[in-house]
């Protein structure tokens, strides 16, 4: 991560630029060197911020934008360094642009010392090229720039300052649009933006969690909007919290009027670029042959897109209101970024007759729906269902079965349409719809061995994990896997088989199956038989244990779990006792349910009459996170769902043998 970039989803290619504008057309300055060095000694060190790896001294923002929305935009920061940490940090500073649309020159960069002198970077330390991101996945896309700097002789108590300049076309004709952060994961002492336009052109704007000075004034026929802050608290990391521009300080700007106008103006945009060229016929009638219902077209021209056109899953561009490339082109091309293959299946739907439409969506984060704004994470596909209501598709998830995303609900999206709509909120999709589905069937002996065999599978998001699991790391390592979950039962535990289907067969469920043996696994206090029903343990439940391991750490949290979807497990245990046994005892059950965190596990006896000739114990588990995030209130929830569930585990059934 470099200074002056906080590489945050879905942002404009900088975060902060320079303030010099007390009126319109004011020059840009840099920093005299001495005037540097005061703010620097005044900003003190870690004695005054014990907690922190660097000080964003001063981070200030300037934009100028006129009639037809293109803009300028100078970026003015100077950062002092207290840790080795933020010697790493901040190391280089970047922006990110589409050459399509803008410019970036570094005016400034420079490390001030700890004594004071300075060392000017030169122009062999600033490099512009293709983000290491694309080349890394060898595609060759030439708009996609990285301007960087690298600070030369960078020690701990030095300072870096850095000033860009950045002109861009208008995203949007006569429109302007920004997203701009006035907090940092460290501690920002002085921080301001201000904005110059034409006063015939309102500005929208608002800010968000927190507090600034505001100011309008006006200068002849422009409008200049000042807020600024100082002494900003730092945000503090917490694992698997939800991204920075849900939880920082932000400003968000708009001249656009209404969410409408904006989904008029993404179908404009998408509409154009859907063009079904004789290539993208040619492969809607090959993908669909044979097939008679629209419901089979749908699936097998979802499953092509996403088997054939590879995603450029990258966050470099201003947002999803760029130019789409056309439907034809990406088909020749065989990759794209969101709202190309969005493109894509918008027009071989179509083709088929089947109405659809390009959506803007944020999967990471909760969209800002005060002023209507161009900062969407994601482009996804919507068509309409038997009932009217949209059904949402993604060609970008390649390992998903189910042809409508698991993922979108409970997010705001827009969807661009020739009339133009409002921003909409979408259906709730239930823990249910995205749970693992466990099944375990054991038989103890006599002898108190144990023997049995265990399915795992899932539905929505839960299988597509699996899935996606079962495709990175390989049969042998799935197998380590398997071995690894039967040998945590107990000591001496064996795997005896194992078997995985295909996961790039998107027409069925990825479904494992293990057997296992244990010896001695009960133990004989006569009268008494002790054991644990192995299902209880959670140790076939993959997801839960690796999401109770990392996010239950903390007493509390004072942001939300970024969980991105809800989730659930489903889980039976079925264990077939000796002949002569009755049950004693049983663990307690849990029933508990407290916001969007759900936990249930139950136990139960089955008489010899009920199954076959052959008593059992049943133990069902049901667990639901339902929501897309977990908020501090339901985080308190979760870990007292953890902790009777662990209680639980530990408990024995407690088998007695019957008289005669």
């Amino acid at each position: 991560m470099g200074t002056r970039i906080r590489c945050f989803p879905g942002l404009l290619a900088a975060l902060a630029a320079i303030v010099l504008a007390q009126a319109a057309g004011a020059s840009l300055e840099p920093l005299g060197l001495d005037e540097a060095v005061v703010l620097l000694q005044q900003a003190g060190g870690l004695e005054e911020h014990p907690d922190a790896n660097s000080i964003v001294v001063l981070d200030e923002t300037y934009i100028k934008f006129d009639e037809s929305g293109a803009y300028e935009q100078y970026g003015h920061s100077l950062t002092k360094i207290l840790t080795d940490e933020g010697l790493d940090d901040n190391a280089d500073a970047s922006v990110h642009y589409h050459r399509q649309y803008g410019e970036v020159e570094v005016v400034l960069a420079r490390v001030i010392k700890a004594d004071g002198t300075e060392i000017v970077v030169g122009e062999d330390l600033i490099t512009d090229g293709t983000p290491p991101q694309i080349a890394a996945i060898d595609i060759y896309e030439t708009n996609f720039r990285e301007r960087t700097v690298v600070f030369p002789g960078l020690e701990v108590g030095d300072a870096v300052e850095v000033l860009f300049h950045e002109t861009y076309e208008p995203l949007i004709d006569d429109h302007f649009n920004g997203l701009y952060f006035m907090q940092y994961v460290e501690p920002m002492l002085d921080v301001s933006i201000t904005i110059q336009g034409p006063s015939e052109m309102p500005l929208k704007h608002v800010v968000k969690d927190g507090e600034v000075v505001f100011t309008e004034t006006t200068d002849g026929d422009r409008t200049i909007y000042r807020w600024s802050v100082e002494n900003t608290a730092k945000l503090e990391r917490e694992p698997g919290m939800v991204p920075f521009p849900q939880v920082a300080t932000r400003l968000i700007v708009s001249t656009i009027q209404t969410w409408e106008e904006l989904s008029r103006f993404g179908w404009k945009l998408s509409d154009e670029k859907c063009v079904a060229e004789d290539s993208v016929k040619e492969i809607v009638a090959e993908v669909t042959e044979g097939l008679t219902t629209t419901e089979e077209k749908i699936r097998a021209i979802h499953y092509w897109i996403i088997e054939n056109v590879r995603y450029l899953g990258i966050a470099m561009d201003r947002s999803m209101f760029l130019e789409p490339h056309f439907a034809a082109y990406t088909l020749e091309k065989e990759y794209g970024v969101c709202r190309d293959k969005a493109v894509l299946m918008v027009t071989m739907l179509e083709e088929i007759g089947v109405p659809a439409w390009v959506v803007f969506i944020n999967p990471s984060r909760i969209v800002d729906t005060e002023i209507p704004t161009v900062y969407f994470e994601h482009g996804i596909v919507a068509i309409k269902g038997e009932d009217g209501e949209y059904l949402f598709i993604d060609p970008t998830m390649e390992m998903s079965r189910s042809v409508y995303a698991s993922y979108v609900g409970d997010r705001w999206v827009l969807v661009a349409t020739e009339e133009g709509e409002d921003i909409l909120k979408t259906p709730h999709v239930p823990a249910s719809s995205n749970a693992g589905v466990i099944t375990d069937n054991s038989v103890l002996s006599d002898d108190g061995d144990l023997a049995g065999s265990v399915t795992i599978t899932g539905r929505g998001m839960y299988e597509e994990i699996l899935r996606t699991i079962a495709g990175q790391v390989g049969p042998e390592q799935i197998r380590m896997m398997a071995e690894e979950m039967v040998q945590s039962l107990y000591a001496g535990a064996r795997l005896v088989d194992f078997t995985i289907t295909d996961y790039e067969d998107l027409y069925d469920p990825v479904t494992m199956v293990l057997s296992y043996e244990i010896d001695d696994y009960a133990l004989d206090a006569e009268p008494y038989r002790l054991f644990r029903v192995p299902a209880a343990s959670g140790e076939f439940d993959i997801l839960s244990g690796i999401l109770f391991g990392r996010f239950v750490a903390l007493e509390e949290r004072k942001y939300p779990i970024a969980l991105g979807v809800t989730l659930g497990v489903e889980e039976e245990g079925f264990v077939e006792i000796p002949e002569g046994y009755t049950v004693h005892n049983f663990p307690d059950d849990v029933d508990f349910e407290q916001g969007a965190i759900s936990l249930a596990m139950k136990y139960e006896f089955v008489p010899a009459s009920e199954n076959g000739g052959k008593a059992a114990v049943r133990y069902t588990r049901t667990m639901g996170l339902d929501d897309f995030q977990i908020s501090p209130d339901d985080y308190i929830a979760l870990k007292e769902a953890v902790r009777l569930a662990g209680r639980s585990i530990k408990g024995e059934v407690i088998l007695m043998k019957e008289e005669g």
